[in-house]
């Protein structure tokens, strides 16, 4: 990006790459301080140099290290990700010899954020940057000793490099905003069908009961969760993939009601749910999103999901 860009669709902030140049000296999961960890080292076009880089969003100073040159930051309302997620981004910048923040302190999209440098422990100018896709603002030391974000998330599902010049991407999916495109309707976003945290969704589809669990009332469903039938039948499944009959309706295989005596039948019925639900959480890797039915938290995979008003 460059200094006093904004990028502002359907109401909501795009998560801008902060850096004008982009030469990556360190990816995620590397070998040395970033192992375990979803963190880039970036410097600029000519090594050694302390360039600017600039905020991402709206962004708020949480908390500042300045034997380190570190700062938390958490954006100010919610904000679209590259990889269509839409939540808020909390994330770390470390290594500025400059750094002046203070919490509490806001800065606009686009305004300077900091100087790359070299304060703390680390070798050559750089900004240290991770980016954690939640409200989420614990630290938490892995397996190697590493402090990292909860719900980290690779730095090619987070920010748009619209005007970053990719000088070394270490190969990752970077995507510009008109990679993700957005429908627009008197300035607010359409409904796009990219589930997030908060949709209301309703299910899609009309859905065979592969299984009823031994003396309940959840069913098991192989399409909606990707759990084989053979792990169904010996219950070796988690409590999340067997699904509460009581918000479906019996059906025959094409959606008629008519005949059916809502007694269901594992392998032999067919149901479907008019219901309306607000997804909890979403994970990107596995395409699933989390809603609760009658108090029991399900996943299933967001294809079977529409998105509604």
């Amino acid at each position: 990006m460059y200094k006093g860009q904004k990028s502002v669709r359907g109401g909501m902030e795009d998560f801008l790459c902060p850096f004008t140049d982009m030469y990556i000296t360190q990816g995620s999961k590397g070998s040395f301080s970033h192992q375990g960890i979803y963190a880039n080292d970036v410097r600029g076009k000519v090594a050694g140099i302390r360039y600017s880089y600039y905020a991402p969003c709206t962004s708020k100073c949480i908390k500042t290290y300045p034997e380190s040159g570190q700062v938390m930051w958490q954006s100010t309302s919610k904000v679209r990700f590259a990889n269509g997620r839409i939540d808020y981004a909390t994330y770390m910048t470390a290594h500025d010899d400059t750094m002046d923040a203070v919490p509490g302190q806001i800065v606009e999209q686009g305004a300077q954020l900091g100087n790359m440098g070299s304060k703390g422990n680390t070798t050559g100018v750089h900004c240290h940057i991770e980016v954690s896709q939640s409200k989420d603002t614990s630290w938490t030391k892995n397996e190697y000793g590493i402090y990292h974000f909860n719900n980290e998330y690779d730095l090619d599902d987070c920010y748009f490099t619209d005007y970053t010049n990719i000088l070394y991407g270490m190969g990752g999916f970077w995507r510009t905003t008109g990679e993700v495109p957005v429908i627009e309707i008197n300035g607010s976003e359409a409904l796009d069908q990219i589930i997030h945290p908060g949709s209301k969704v309703m299910f899609d589809g009309i859905f065979h009961v592969d299984i009823i669990k031994r003396g309940t009332n959840y069913f098991g469903n192989t399409s909606l969760t990707g759990v084989s039938y053979y792990n169904y039948y010996n219950e070796r499944v988690a409590s999340y993939h067997w699904i509460p009959l009581q918000d479906f309706t019996e059906v025959d295989q094409y959606g008629s009601e008519i005949n059916q005596d809502d007694i269901v039948y594992g392998g032999e019925s067919y149901v479907i749910n008019k219901n309306v639900y607000t997804v909890k959480e979403v994970d990107i890797p596995t395409n699933s999103a989390k809603i609760i039915l009658n108090n029991h938290a399900i996943w299933i995979f967001s294809a079977f999901l529409r998105e509604v008003q």
